[in-house]
């Protein structure tokens, strides 16, 4: 990772970049070896996945095609060599009930050679649960 490269742009980069819909971004900026874990609970929870085409497969497919305008915007990070904490506001609209979704959350990343290594989710799952509700 460079200097002008620091753990903390790689994952501002990612939430810019999934805001914009930019999914080359997003799955460029993820490491061959990722290991992502959804909240317990959470939807899509199975577990961690391993490898970017888990994580599109198992995650990225799953919210464009379920939910109207999801969006995960973080608005304060917190950062330490290569470990950064997000925390910011899911929202959307599942499709299925029709619901919308306000909820906080908090991401755990760990950044390795300029790429994410690691995601770990923590989020009110109640919430979601609520919003995907038939």
């Amino acid at each position: 990772m460079t200097q002008t490269q620091s753990a903390e742009t790689v994952v501002r980069r990612f939430y810019e970049a999934l805001g914009r819909g930019d999914v080359a971004t997003v799955v460029g900026l993820l490491a061959p070896g990722v290991v992502w874990t959804e909240a317990e609970r959470f939807p899509y929870y199975d577990g961690a996945f391993h490898g970017p085409q888990a994580v599109v497969d198992k995650v990225f497919v799953r919210l464009a095609t379920e939910w109207d305008s999801f969006g995960a915007a973080a608005h304060q990070f917190l950062a330490q060599d290569d470990q950064v904490v997000a925390f910011g506001i899911y929202t959307g609209r599942f499709k299925a009930s029709g619901r919308d979704l306000s909820a906080p959350f908090a991401h755990h990343w760990t950044v390795a050679n300029g790429q994410i290594a690691r995601f770990t989710m923590y989020t009110d799952t109640a919430k979601v649960l609520e919003a995907v509700a038939a």
